[in-house]
């Protein structure tokens, strides 16, 4: 099928050049139309008659509503998008950005410039075909080893997809733990990226993410109070963009509670695992935010519970934990108290400085389960009522 271009108010320069330009690429054949305002392009935008693959569109005088209605049009329609403007202002281009807009060109843009633009957007919509999954680890309490889950389970996709990029990013401000877990003196850290977002491509996010052992990347929390503000929803949503375009696996290591961060992590995951332990205040935590991500509209399918520090004997029982969150138990990893600090006093991941231990071996099968490799499913046993300790505890009602 022919791609098609639409143009709005001459914004990709003189028209004999532009058509030149997209005809290289696939738009010829009368696939260029004109639009010759923002309210005339979004109402061929939302009429639905005719799809557009890109759409150039001038910048300077764009007012944020029409800008918002845009972006719901760049989102909904998977739309490719170039912004061009007289000037090169950082704050236009952020907000352009943040909306969705992919490239910026100063207007007019020359021929060269307009069609390495389009070069791009090619380039990143064929990568987006074979778009990468993102795993957002989170607990609503601390200590329980959400971070070493998520760095472990970064360490497992690299080594159960040796092909494939691997992330691991922490969305922690100031106290993130990511760094620690690796023994990381980063260059550069999530804070560099705020920076230059408003320029970032595969090039620059390579160089700003700190190379680890075995295929994984990693790009450690802002270290500084003064990024608290500027991590907000939409910059994270623009981070987990670029790096779901070029890592196969992306795993988030959230915050502790629901800030607008970790509601857009998880908004843009594939999977979120929910970490608990089998104690009476963990579960209670769990079954809290379980309870949240269900009125969000989250699917179940996307929720796993996942048992850290399982040991047989517990007071708690795997299908007392079925039971008060009304979910199965994703999976369990073993209590390996020795290995787990061993490796994290030394700063490298249990898979690689214990890979024989039992705890190494589920961090590999959880990342296989999790990436469609295959692996033993977690025993969780059938979900069934264990009396009135567990109805007094988490208040749940006899089954009729």
């Amino acid at each position: 099928m022919q791609r098609r271009a639409l143009i709005i108010a001459d914004a990709a320069g003189p028209e004999e050049m532009a058509t030149g330009v997209f005809t290289r690429f696939g738009f010829g054949g009368g696939a260029i139309a004109q639009a010759p305002n923002i309210e005339s392009a979004l109402k061929q935008l939302q009429g639905g008659g005719d799809h557009f693959d890109l759409v150039v569109v001038p910048l300077q005088h764009i007012e944020s509503v029409q800008l918002a209605a845009l972006e719901r049009e760049i989102r909904h329609r998977a739309v490719l998008v170039i912004g061009t403007a007289p000037h090169s202002e950082s704050e236009l281009i952020l907000r352009a950005m943040r909306a969705g807009i992919q490239e910026f060109l100063v207007y007019p843009p020359d021929a060269k410039d307009l069609a390495a633009a389009v070069d791009r957007l090619m380039r990143r919509n064929h990568s987006e075909n074979q778009r990468g999954q993102i795993i957002a680890v989170y607990s609503s309490k601390g200590g329980l080893g959400s971070t070493s889950i998520a760095v472990n389970l970064a360490y497992g996709f690299a080594k159960n997809t040796p092909q494939g990029r691997v992330a691991v990013a922490d969305l922690v401000v100031t106290d993130g733990d990511v760094r620690v877990h690796l023994n990381l003196k980063p260059a550069y850290d999530m804070g560099d990226l705020l920076k230059k977002l408003d320029r970032v491509d595969a090039d620059l996010l390579n160089s700003l993410l700190t190379p680890c052992h075995a295929g994984v990347w990693a790009l450690p929390g802002p270290d500084s109070p003064e990024f608290e503000d500027q991590l907000d929803a939409s910059t994270v949503t623009t981070i987990l963009e670029h790096l779901r375009i070029h890592f196969a696996y992306t795993v988030l290591d959230c915050e502790h509670h629901m800030s607008e961060r970790t509601l857009a992590a998880m908004d843009a995951a594939d999977r979120i695992l929910l970490v608990t332990q089998l104690t009476v205040p963990a579960l209670r935590s769990t079954q809290r935010t379980l309870a949240m991500c269900r009125r969000l509209g989250y699917p179940d399918e996307k929720l796993c519970a996942v048992v850290n520090r399982y040991q047989s004997g517990e007071v708690l029982s795997l299908s007392d934990a079925a039971e008060v969150l009304k979910c199965e138990i994703f999976w369990k990893l073993p209590n390996d108290y020795k290995s787990a600090m061993d490796a994290m006093t030394k700063g490298v991941p249990v898979i690689e400085r214990h890979p024989e231990s039992k705890l190494a071996w589920s961090f590999g099968q959880l990342s296989a389960k999790l990436g469609g490799v295959g692996s033993e499913p977690a025993s969780n046993g059938a979900l069934r009522a264990n009396g009135f300790r567990l109805r007094q505890m988490f208040g749940i009602k006899r089954r009729a």
